[in-house]
């Protein structure tokens, strides 16, 4: 079995923000912890264990990105836009979680795949754009 490559933080992913970067890099651990599972069992309790608490983590990250964006007046078309992607991402990890004891479960390397490929994303593309406001206001 050929184990997917982990998530590495480099502060190209840096948000300026010290709060949302130490999530993000919670989240990057809570990922790396079920690629480096010796062996992956979808209905392992260890690999629920993990998905249920990257799906907790997002959600706690997400109400704090999006808490900071009102209290930073980030334009509402953008803010709209950023909670959208968060509300997809809450519905694909849902799915992920309610097939977890289904016979035709998502294959844990798909679920490593879509977590992995969703954060660098999100991270590089959309909490950038919402980075750069931050060091806008920030700046005097």
């Amino acid at each position: 079995m050929v184990i997917p490559q982990t998530l590495i933080w480099t502060e190209k992913l840096s948000m300026f923000n010290e709060k949302l970067d130490t999530q993000h890099k919670t989240l990057f651990g809570y990922i790396n912890q079920i690629i480096q599972l010796e062996q992956l069992y979808p209905k392992s309790g260890q690999f629920a264990e993990i998905l249920s608490m990257i799906t907790d983590y997002g959600l706690e990250h997400f109400k704090t990105e999006e808490r900071l964006m009102m209290d930073m007046h980030y334009p509402k078309a953008y803010f709209d836009l950023h909670q959208a992607e968060h509300k997809s991402y809450i519905f694909e990890v849902a799915m992920f979680n309610t097939n977890f004891m289904q016979p035709d479960h998502t294959e844990p390397r798909e679920v490593i795949n879509f977590l992995k490929s969703w954060w660098s994303n999100h991270i590089l593309r959309t909490d950038m754009h919402f980075s750069l406001f931050i060091r806008k206001i920030l700046s005097p």
